[in-house]
């Protein structure tokens, strides 16, 4: 008995309206982790390139959540699940370095995000999604917005502590 598979070239991916804007969140964490391990003041060479390479990954996440809209399907899906654990490889690797200028806090919320859109992605090339939600977007912004933007606030009050866990002054440039 021989069975015949179902092919999937004719089928569009297309993954829920929130997967683009949770996108969009991994992507600013993304770019706000690797800005805070570039910028911080006892940043060591690796950690510059660790931060270099997770604020690509992010702005590539913000380019694909656009890109994902605009289309009105998923793009790329095996490429982003790939570059979307890449990026959390990174992130975890900011942990590891010996400044250690990477929020637990910001971390942990971008692994959060990245498995979320991940799952996203993988639902919509297995179910694809009829069509695009205008209340799914709006849902999908607030609650990126509320648990994205304390984040990008650790990110930076990670990247201005000292060794000793005191925080350095942020220089003004006044009269210069």
């Amino acid at each position: 008995m021989t069975t015949v598979r179902e092919s999937t070239t004719g089928r569009v991916s297309r993954a829920p309206s929130w997967v683009p804007v949770a996108a969009w969140g991994f992507g600013l964490v993304a770019v706000g982790l690797g800005a805070a391990a570039i910028v911080a003041v006892q940043a060591d060479p690796l950690s510059r390139v660790l931060g270099a390479l997770s604020a690509a990954v992010g702005l590539g996440a913000l380019l694909w959540g656009a890109t994902s809209l605009s289309l009105n399907r998923t793009p790329t899906p095996r490429a982003a699940i790939g570059t979307l654990f890449v990026g959390m490889g990174f992130a975890v690797a900011l942990l590891a370095t010996a400044p250690g200028r990477a929020s637990i806090l910001a971390v942990a919320l971008l692994l959060a995000l990245g498995v979320t859109v991940a799952c996203g992605i993988v639902q919509g090339t297995r179910h694809p999604s009829p069509r695009s939600s205008l209340w799914g977007l709006v849902g999908a912004a607030t609650l990126v917005t509320i648990v994205v933007v304390p984040a990008l606030g650790v990110c930076q009050g990670a990247a201005l502590l000292d060794a000793d866990g005191t925080v350095l002054p942020v220089l003004t440039h006044d009269g210069h």
